[in-house]
């Protein structure tokens, strides 16, 4: 969470571009959720999460549907162990039931992602079975942290798990989470005897600057966006699990950049050599990027557009995790600023909600 007075200064960032704007009908697809008991285990490992107020904040800010995650760390909270393992079991189910009971409740307000207690795969392969096909209503789809103790996205453990997921045709919502080390992440497993080592401890051994830098949103979650991403290909996941969907999240965070150096070092893994036509042709079939975060919609969108057209761009808020204030500055610059990008309403709409809609393939 940012402090107090950096939670100011975006605030200020994003009301200095605002002019008075109709507010546009809004979807979110990235909007977290906190009921008591994950609060509760969160504070446990050392995270002070902010209360929710989420219905009202969606009325005041014209968002029609939210689908909600369990942002990071997910539901696995603790240095892996075979205690940690059963509390994270445990936990991803209370979530997935708690999520599955609200939308029943607000059918037309919320949808969700549902958590699944990786690194454990077979248990993950149990919750999935069990979501799917066992939970009324079932998920809107998966959310992935970006890591999960350095087990990443690319890795072929995770083999199985994609399998299970191509076969139901599931959206991945990916979140960046605390960067972790190969080597780190095997010292510690499902299997082993707890540890000793906090949270907090572990973080450091994977994390530089982690003394200074406090604050993991505002350079390691980007960082590993691109990281996940390039480990994505690397690996092919995303032609050899064909009918899943991915969010990206952060507009990418700091993908974009990378890109070009993405595509060109590719031919230095035998069999890749992927080209900016391929790229292109594999993002309009299976990716989505959302625009969660402070950013200048005028430079940021149409440095997506290069690699996406308007069709696959969401938009979300990232709250509570991002403050309330801040989610609302956030939502209001977007109106003010989104027809300075688009000239068209059909694309304003597609982008505030349309998209979502048509990935969700419901009427929200």
């Amino acid at each position: 969470m940012p402090s107090h007075l950096t939670m100011r200064r975006l605030v200020a960032f994003a009301l200095m571009s605002m002019v008075a704007a109709t507010s546009h009908r809004k979807i979110d697809v990235h909007s977290h959720f906190l009921p008591d008991f994950y609060q509760q285990a969160l504070r446990e490992v050392g995270y002070t999460p902010e209360d929710t107020t989420h219905l009202q904040f969606m009325d005041k800010q014209n968002i029609s549907k939210s689908y909600l995650s369990i942002s990071s760390p997910g539901v696995y909270l603790n240095v892996p162990s075979v205690n940690a393992t059963k509390q994270a079991i445990d936990l991803s189910r209370r979530i997935n039931v708690y999520a599955s009971q609200l939308k029943v409740k607000y059918p037309n307000k919320f949808g969700f992602f549902a958590s699944l207690p990786l690194p454990d795969v077979n248990a993950s392969l149990v919750e999935i079975e069990y979501c799917f096909t066992k939970l009324h209503p079932k998920p809107d789809g998966v959310v992935f942290m970006s890591n999960f103790y350095g087990l990443y996205l690319g890795d072929p453990a995770l083999d199985p798990v994609y399998e299970a997921l191509n076969a139901l045709n599931v959206t991945i919502f990916e979140h960046p989470n605390t960067p972790c080390s190969e080597a780190i992440g095997a010292m510690y497993n499902i299997h082993s005897e707890d540890s000793g080592i906090t949270f907090k401890q572990w973080r450091a051994l994977n994390r530089p600057l982690d003394t200074r830098q406090f604050a993991i949103p505002i350079l390691d979650f980007p960082f590993e966006t691109a990281r996940i991403f390039q480990d994505l290909f690397i690996s092919r996941i995303p032609t050899r699990f064909s009918h899943l969907k991915w969010i990206i999240p952060h507009a990418g965070g700091a993908l974009l950049s990378t890109m070009d150096r993405i595509v060109t070092y590719s031919t230095c893994y035998p069999g890749l050599n992927l080209t900016e036509d391929s790229m292109k042709e594999t993002l309009a079939r299976s990716f989505y990027f959302d625009l969660a975060g402070p950013w200048k919609l005028a430079s940021e969108i149409p440095s997506l557009q290069r690699w996406v057209d308007y069709t696959k761009i969401l938009w979300g808020t990232d709250v509570p995790w991002t403050p309330w204030a801040l989610g609302a500055a956030v939502a209001q610059a977007f109106d003010a600023q989104i027809g300075d990008v688009f000239d068209h309403e059909e694309e304003i709409d597609a982008v505030s909600w349309h998209n979502a809609e048509q990935l969700f393939g419901e009427s929200c």
